[in-house]
């Protein structure tokens, strides 16, 4: 009788063991340097399930419509790295044209600090600088069940325009200001299956932003003017769960009730390893330091750019890799450091290293 009741003591433990819940701590951030595949869902099908304890959530009928790459990078190796000082995570967004969010990550908080990009309006590239102040909290550290916090922070920037959008003159520039209030509640935990993983322990992150977007407008004629207000609220669901560094599923839903507009979740185990990137395409470098030229020998089936960045972190050319071997002018190059890193034909950062200019 006695082991018998031993092991239905033993069992019931057991099962308690696998169906508890979790806590989210730094660790469970993507950390330098790590690629992130998201694919997004534009029509899902899925919903956002319920609140509580010991919930389970059926994702696998999520699709992919698009892929988004994410490059979880050191700051002094984005743009505008000199404008986020405290920083010490950047997330780069591989598209079209790259932005950059500027993040810290400690021991008690994930914050965002802001992003960077480059936007053509219509009268050429032109970079956009969006600062975020206090940081928005992303979570807080440790982040368990029913963990809540409550914030207000503002979105500023000013960014060259250059067009006139058929009001009548050209808007040399424009400012955004963004009064966001966030409220953040860790309404669930349980576990949840996606297209990637099965059965996996979460919580579940419930998060409402009632946003006041002011936008300004500067031209020649009429200095900085008030140029309009908009008023919008939103609301998300994301599933993060241990040594994964990312969400595992995030879903956008209406205002009124939780039906889901959107969604992205993640497509495949990221990788978390300098090593492995410095494996995926080989580079020879030379000379080193170099005077007026230095050559790169790269796989050009893998690479299709050589990024080149300063010590400030400032990128100072991209250059196009057509073929093994390619040449990069350094002659106006002042002595000093500099990194480069080598960007995919699909967007990944594949290596990364440095070198000097001695003349």
């Amino acid at each position: 009788m006695k082991k018998n009741l031993l092991l239905t003591t033993a069992l019931l433990l057991g099962a308690l063991a696998t169906n508890a819940q979790i806590s989210i701590n730094m660790a469970d951030v993507a950390s330098p340097i790590t690629v992130i595949q998201q694919a997004q869902d534009t029509m899902p099908t899925v919903t956002v399930g319920g609140s509580g304890i010991s919930q389970t959530w059926n994702m696998s009928a999520l699709n992919t419509h698009t892929t988004d790459t994410l490059n979880f990078i050191s700051p002094t190796w984005a743009p505008a790295a000199a404008q986020f000082p405290t920083a010490n995570l950047a997330i780069q967004f591989v598209g079209g044209q790259s932005a950059y969010a500027y993040a810290n990550k400690t021991a008690s908080s994930f914050t965002l600090m802001g992003n960077s990009g480059i936007q053509d309006f219509g009268a050429g590239p032109t970079a956009v600088v969006q600062k975020t102040t206090p940081a928005e909290i992303l979570t807080n550290f440790p982040s368990t069940y029913l963990s809540t916090f409550t914030q207000t922070y503002l979105n500023e920037g000013k960014f060259y325009f250059g067009i006139d959008p058929g009001i009548g003159f050209v808007i040399d520039s424009i400012g955004l200001k963004s009064t966001i209030t966030k409220y953040s509640n860790v309404d669930a935990w349980g576990t949840i299956t996606t297209p990637l993983l099965s059965a996996t322990p979460c919580l579940r992150y419930y998060s409402t932003k009632h946003n006041t977007d002011s936008l300004f407008i500067y031209s020649t004629f009429t200095g900085w003017v008030f140029f309009q207000e908009t008023i919008d609220s939103s609301k998300s669901f994301s599933w993060w769960a241990n040594g994964i560094g990312f969400p595992l599923v995030e879903l956008n839903t209406n205002w009124a009730a939780d039906t889901v507009r959107d969604g992205s979740w993640l497509k495949a185990t990221p990788t978390a390893s300098i090593n492995d990137y410095s494996s995926v395409s080989k580079v020879n470098v030379y000379p080193n330091p170099a005077q007026n030229e230095i050559t790169f020998d790269v796989d050009a089936s893998v690479v299709s750019a050589i990024q080149v960045y300063d010590l400030t972190g400032r990128m100072i050319g991209s250059y196009p890799v057509s073929n093994a071997i390619t040449k990069i002018d350094v002659a106006l190059f002042a002595d000093g450091m500099y990194s480069y890193s080598l960007i995919s034909k699909i967007g990944q950062l594949v290596n990364r290293g440095k070198f000097t200019v001695s003349k």
